[in-house]
């Protein structure tokens, strides 16, 4: 079974899970971490290895974090493997492309490398562009 995990700092987990799942009608469990929001919060290391622990081993993991070298992705390192795929900058766009996936087939580095390359030519500083669209139609 292929599980999705999203984490951040603050709410931006909670917010894309959100999105993502009014999207695509639900249809997939995502689990979202949303680290130190407050003191009474569970600590990040308790709530990582329980989740974790919860999955079988031949589960496919896909962790989406807010960025790379954070305090969040650290906690996510010690579990990278074939079957444990985490990924740094996550946006609505490389959600949506994962989650959508085909689970009939397991997600590949090649697979998951195609997912990004995709996604980030989404980002597009739109100022420039419609400049660039103005200029030819002159």
């Amino acid at each position: 079974m292929r599980r999705f995990i999203f984490a951040s700092h603050h709410k931006l987990a909670y917010g894309l899970k959100d999105t993502v799942d009014f999207l695509t009608g639900a249809t997939k469990t995502i689990y979202d971490i949303n680290a130190y929001l407050d003191d009474e919060t569970k600590d990040i290391d308790t709530v990582v290895a329980e989740l974790f622990a919860f999955f079988d081993d031949e589960d496919e993991v896909v962790v989406l974090v807010d960025m790379m070298g954070g305090s969040v992705y650290q906690k996510f390192y010690p579990y990278m493997s074939d079957k444990v795929h985490v990924i740094c900058g996550m946006n609505l766009p490389m959600a949506l492309s994962l989650v959508l996936a085909p689970e009939d087939e397991c997600l590949t580095s090649e697979k998951v490398e195609q997912v990004l390359m995709d996604c980030k030519n989404q980002l597009v500083y739109v100022n420039k562009m419609a400049a660039s669209v103005d200029e030819d139609d002159e």
